[in-house]
């Protein structure tokens, strides 16, 4: 083959190659990522006397992640802590990180798999206890971080 078009079907080749990659990367990846937050908004009850302790809230909060995909996701975690769940109070300079459901816990050290299968779900519940006289009011965001993909899912509630 003469040195002309060889030269063109490899840059042809390498443009073909380089069309299908971006669109790879640009197309949205088989997993999809939901966080339930129950009850959801909380109104606090009028301050108890001080020698009456205040009960306990909760909130629950569930991280859902999806294969949608037919094929099952084959992803790895650095440890054995697979995901990780953080409230942030939102106040005037900003948002405070007020809880983190990993902190204080202690987790394996050694590369863990993450496998999803085809059209099924990996699903965490935790729950946040706390004093409704130490619950600022107003909003807070809750993230949640798949680690084997790092991404974040996201949803809000208010203490009124």
């Amino acid at each position: 083959m003469p040195k002309k078009p060889r030269l063109l079907l490899v840059t042809a080749g390498f443009l073909v190659v380089a069309c299908l990659a971006c669109w790879a990367a640009q197309k949205s990846g088989p997993l999809t990522y939901r966080l339930d937050v129950k009850p959801g908004d909380i109104t606090l009850p009028p301050k108890p006397a001080a020698q009456i302790p205040a009960a306990q809230l909760e909130e629950a909060i569930t991280f859902t992640v999806s294969n949608s995909s037919d094929t099952d996701y084959e992803g790895t975690a650095p440890s054995c802590q697979i995901s990780d769940v953080e409230i942030f109070w939102s106040g005037p300079s900003g948002e405070k990180s007020v809880w983190k459901w990993s902190d204080g816990q202690m987790f394996c050290q050694k590369v863990t798999p993450v496998i999803i299968p085809a059209g099924l779900n990996w699903q965490q519940t935790v729950k946040w206890d706390f004093n409704p006289a130490d619950a600022a009011r107003g909003s807070y965001r809750v993230a949640a971080t798949f680690i084997p993909s790092n991404a974040v899912a996201s949803a809000s509630f208010e203490i009124h």
